[in-house]
């Protein structure tokens, strides 16, 4: 990668690469790959497929938040991790106790 394709992308006079080659740049120059890709203003694909998976709740969830700061952003996470959290032990629960569930929804 030379250096005057680095510099068109940084004024940009052209977009960024595609995430594989973000990915190596990152390597190379001993960042985090998020960070590299925070830079770039570009989703991993891997969050792409997961938003895909249910568009218009992410979607929803994306234009509820268009207007908070990232400190706000990081409330929301926080909280909705914690929710997270609590469902995946009720999930591990479930899958360990199956007819205490059942009984207990009867």
């Amino acid at each position: 990668m030379s250096f005057t394709y680095l510099s068109k992308i940084e004024r940009g006079e052209l977009p960024p690469p595609s995430e594989k080659v973000l990915l190596r740049l990152a390597e190379h120059l001993g960042r985090s790959p998020q960070q590299v890709m925070d830079l770039a203003k570009r989703l991993s694909g891997d969050i792409i497929r997961i938003a895909q998976r249910h568009p218009s709740h992410y979607e929803a969830l994306l234009r509820m938040t268009k207007k908070l700061s990232a400190k706000e952003l990081d409330r929301i996470i926080a909280v909705v991790r914690q929710e997270v959290i609590s469902i995946q032990h009720e999930r591990r629960a479930a899958k360990q106790n199956p007819s205490e569930t059942q009984t207990s929804s009867s």
